[in-house]
């Protein structure tokens, strides 16, 4: 009795054992290639698919942000030396300020891509101008600026901080010239 029964049989003893020719060397390359191939298009095609574009986040925030109208901030009008110490804080390090003539309503922190930000509400001229900061990740893009609506956002490098600021539209010329945003 054997302990394994093989599922085919071969040659009998005597008989020349059957050979198969291999297969051309051309086929094996072809579909390897092309294995190769669908495996690569498939992960780039389901990464595009799955994972948002990161681009301009903090920008698209800052305009979130602006929208928001209520008042849950960690600090409410706070002096500009309190608003620095709360930023040194949060990061560590100083973060670039609005300049310290503008009114603060507010500040609080947020998320946005898994990493801490914090959002100040400015008061400039009529206007509530929303001011967001964020340590810089990548390669960030001088500037960008966008208009969504009634309301205008920009976004500017500073130092290892990337800068967003999003106030109305109709007010914008007013609200760069006081943040100092670079043209």
């Amino acid at each position: 009795m054997s302990l394994v029964e093989a599922e085919t049989t071969g040659p009998v003893e005597g008989e020349d054992p059957i050979v198969t020719p291999p297969r051309p060397l051309h086929r094996r390359v072809s579909v390897s290639l092309l294995f190769t191939l669908t495996v690569l298009v498939g992960l780039v095609v389901t990464i595009y698919m799955v994972f948002d574009a990161r681009h301009n986040v903090l920008l698209t925030e800052a305009l979130v942000q602006a929208r928001v109208t209520e008042d849950a901030f960690e600090l409410k009008a706070p002096t500009a030396d309190k608003l620095g110490t709360w930023g040194l804080g949060m990061f560590g390090e100083r973060l670039p300020m609005p300049p310290t003539t503008i009114p603060i309503i507010g500040a609080r922190r947020i998320e946005v891509l898994n990493r801490r930000a914090a959002v100040i509400r400015l008061k400039i001229g009529d206007s509530d101008v929303t001011y967001l900061v964020q340590h810089a990740k990548g390669i960030v893009p001088e500037q960008t600026e966008r208009k969504d609506g009634d309301l205008r956002a920009v976004q500017w490098a500073s130092g290892v901080f990337i800068v967003a600021a999003a106030g109305p539209d109709a007010s914008a010329k007013e609200w760069r010239a006081a943040l100092h945003v670079p043209e």
